[in-house]
This record gives C-alpha cells, sequence and structure tokens, in this order.
C-alpha cells in the first residue's frame, strides 16, 4: 500500500483562531484610535451650572483688641454665677469662691435644678391656640439641634435641647397628655433648698462697676497700655506683636469691659493696606466688616478709623472701631483677623466660558472695547449667547479663582444687561459654537 501523509489533528482550526484574534485585536486598536482623534478633533461640549456666590475682598490681619477693661480681684476655687459676655450692674455677684471641691459640684447640681424648674414653669404658660406654632418650634428646635451636632458646635446643644424639651412639654399640657408640672416643680424646689442647704453661703465676688463680664480662664490681658500701642508706628507695632504681648489674668476672677465700643490695632502688607484707603488716599467712609478666623466666624459691621502706610517697610498699620460685643469678642485679645472690605454676590461663572462677539455677530479671540461679552448656555439642543455686563465702574472684574462673578439677569437694565440666569447650563467648552447651534 502506498504511504499516507498524516498531519497534527486540529492544527488549521488553532490557526484560524489565533487570525481571528488578532484580526478583532486590530480593529480595536483601530476604534480606539479613531475615537481619540475625535476626541482631538471635536471635543464634546462641556457644562457648569451657574450658582449664586459670594466672593469677598478682604485683607489679612494680625494686631490686638483694645478694651475700655477693668479687673476684678480674686483667686482659690472659684465658681461663676455670669455668663462670658452678659452685661452685668455694679455690686453684682459674678462668682464665687468655694472651700472644697465639694462646694463647687453642689453649686452646679444646684444651677441644674434651677434651671429645671424654671423650664417646668415656662412649660405651663401657654394656650390651645399654639398647636400648630408649638409643633413647628418642635421641629426647629429639632432641626437645630441635629445641625449643631453635624456640625461639632457642641457648645450649642444645650439651647437646643431646652428649645425642644419646651416644645414638647407645652404640646403635651395642650393636648392633655398631663395637666400641669406641679407635682414635678414641687419635688424639685424641695430638692434645690436641700443643696441649697449643704452648699451655705460661699464669699462672694462682686462687679466694681456695670459692664460686661468675662471669665479669667476664657481671656488674657495685653502687656501694655492702650495709648502706649496705639503710639506704635508699624515697625514698632510689628515688634509687639513678635514679642508675644498677651499674658494671663493671674490673681483674677475675671474682667469687665465698661460700654460697647472696641478697637482693633492691626498689621497688614502696604498692598492690602490700600484697600482700606478711598480714592481721596483717606480711610474710607463706608462700613467694613472684621472677623477672626478660627476663633469667631461671624463678621461684625465696623468702621476704619486709621491707616498708615510704610513704603519704607512694605507695611501699614490701621486701627478698625467695632461696636458690637459679645462674649467671644471679649475672649480675644492678640488675634489674626480678616477685615472684609467689599463684598459681591452674582453667578459663578468659568472665565474659560466668557466670549467676546463683535458687531457683525462673528468671535473675537481677544477682548476688545466695543465686543460684546457673554456665554454660551444651553436651552433644550441649542446653544444661546446670553450677554453678561462689560467690565467698568459699575460692573468690576470680581474673580474666584478660575471663576468669574456675573450679574443674574434682571427686569432693571439700567442695572444689568445680563441675560444669564441662574441654574443655566452654562457652556464651558465647545467646538465651533455660535447663537442658535444644534448641540
Amino acid at each position: 500500500m502506498a504511504d499516507k501523509t498524516h498531519s497534527e489533528p486540529g492544527t488549521p482550526g488553532v490557526l484560524s483562531r489565533l487570525a481571528g484574534i488578532a484580526v478583532v485585536a486590530v480593529v480595536l486598536a483601530g476604534i480606539y484610535v479613531g475615537y481619540q482623534a475625535l476626541q482631538v478633533l471635536f471635543p464634546p461640549n462641556t457644562y457648569e451650572t451657574a450658582m449664586l456666590a459670594t466672593v469677598a475682598d478682604t485683607v489679612s490681619a494680625d494686631g490686638v483688641l483694645l478694651f475700655d477693661e477693668t479687673y476684678i480681684s480674686g483667686s482659690g476655687t472659684l465658681g461663676y454665677l455670669a455668663a462670658d459676655g452678659e452685661r452685668v450692674s455694679a455690686g453684682a455677684a459674678v462668682a464665687e469662691i468655694y472651700s472644697s471641691p465639694e462646694q463647687a459640684g453642689l453649686r452646679q447640681q444646684l444651677t441644674a435644678l434651677n434651671d429645671q424648674i424654671e423650664l417646668l414653669q415656662r412649660s405651663q404658660n401657654t394656650t390651645a391656640t399654639q398647636l400648630d406654632s408649638l409643633r413647628k418650634e418642635r421641629s426647629g428646635a429639632l432641626y437645630d439641634l441635629m445641625d449643631a451636632l453635624d456640625s461639632s458646635a457642641y457648645d450649642e446643644t444645650a439651647q437646643g435641647e431646652e428649645n425642644y424639651i419646651l416644645a414638647q412639654n407645652k404640646l403635651w399640657v395642650i393636648t392633655g397628655e398631663v395637666s400641669d408640672f406641679s407635682a414635678q416643680i414641687a419635688a424639685l424646689t424641695q430638692q434645690s433648698a436641700q443643696v441649697q442647704a449643704q452648699l451655705g453661703a460661699p464669699t462672694q465676688i462682686t462687679a466694681p462697676q456695670t459692664g460686661y463680664f468675662i471669665r479669667s480662664t476664657a481671656a488674657g490681658r495685653l502687656n501694655a497700655g492702650t495709648d502706649d500701642i496705639l503710639a506704635l508706628d508699624a515697625a514698632g507695632l510689628e515688634a509687639y506683636l513678635n514679642s508675644d504681648p498677651e499674658l494671663p489674668l493671674d490673681g483674677c476672677a475675671g474682667k469687665l469691659v465698661s460700654g460697647f465700643t472696641w478697637r482693633y490695632v492691626g498689621l497688614c502688607s502696604a498692598k492690602e493696606g490700600e484697600k482700606l484707603l478711598g480714592d481721596n488716599g483717606k480711610p474710607l467712609t463706608r462700613s467694613v466688616k472684621i472677623k477672626f478666623p478660627g476663633q469667631m466666624e461671624t463678621p461684625l459691621k465696623a468702621s476704619v478709623s486709621e491707616v498708615s502706610i510704610d513704603e519704607a517697610s512694605g507695611l501699614a498699620r490701621f486701627v478698625v472701631t467695632c461696636e458690637v460685643i459679645n462674649g467671644d469678642v471679649l475672649r480675644l485679645s492678640r488675634a489674626k483677623a480678616q477685615i472684609i472690605v467689599d463684598e459681591t454676590t452674582g453667578l459663578r461663572i468659568p472665565i474659560e466660558a466668557v466670549h467676546y462677539l463683535k458687531e457683525d455677530g462673528t468671535e473675537s479671540e481677544t477682548q476688545g472695547e466695543n465686543y460684546i461679552p457673554g456665554v454660551y448656555v444651553k436651552y433644550g439642543n441649542l446653544a444661546r449667547f446670553c450677554k453678561i455686563d462689560p467690565v467698568d465702574s459699575a460692573h468690576p472684574l470680581v474673580t474666584d479663582g478660575d471663576y468669574c462673578i456675573v450679574m443674574p439677569s434682571s427686569t432693571d437694565k439700567t442695572k444689568t444687561i445680563s441675560e444669564v440666569l441662574l441654574y443655566d447650563e452654562i457652556i464651558v467648552s465647545g467646538q465651533n459654537l455660535y447663537d442658535g447651534k444644534l448641540l
């Protein structure tokens, strides 16, 4: 018999599969390269929603706070009867001296009992017509309490808890679930009398004059007088701030601040100091705001009293006067501050989204004096060109990083010609944009 040629079984099939895989890989690679080329040649539109924002023009400074203050003598184991920032009359008890730690604990217990009695007495002062409003108060107090917990503002939780319990107690009285709280008040009053008998009569420390009180454990004092600090120039103030001028209130129960006017003597760069000057080179006549980041975030209305710029040192010394006082301010002696010179509220628009059209409707690559500024906005599946105000004295350029602040559209066209609305979808980037383009 003639010899027959034999081949490995399945060889043609393996080669076919390998060839198919190679073809698929080449096709996929081609699709990927083509997609990337399309992305480069015809980039997709990107959008950003126009949102309201407030941008503050601020001056960052370091300085000291000057109060008309009097120190209250007192030492030992102290318990305070007045809160920080509380206004007290001359002769009023602000603290007391305890002979033992147990006495301090009894005072805390007595205060807590009296607070409970007062809360229950207020809970009975209600009428049936308050049902809806009390439900709203209870809900509001609960939300405030949750917000305080979420923001770690634990010093505000006690007030939120009290407001919630008060509203709930009043609802129980109105709905008839309880008739009154007389039994609880009587029991607490008896317990309070027992604690008062154990407490005795600790030696009290009284206010020497009328003023705002602050505890010695919550505040310090400056090692120089007000007149001496106000006499310092920019270089002298810099040296004083670098000398660690704040001292503890040793040997004092606290201090009293008379009046409600205080001053902040600050130091900033000469360039930022110019923001505190008006066009006439004198201190701003309009109001400013002052806040202390990390210590007191709520801005307070103030006025600029003095500004002196030292070109040689590149520093500016200024004095800001404020007539708003509270416990947070009274705790400060030396502090970094921000002076808010101006605030602008408007729509936050990416700077790269702004286009300039010529009179014939064609787009310019650069800004021109008579060119119309605006942005393209997505309306349905169309791109529409919406004007914004040109930069002028009435509409100064206000930026926030890579964004600018523009006025939202208004019916009063004497104030703005802007056509952009809140929540408009701004086209940040796109290919060959024009008014009416199909997206």
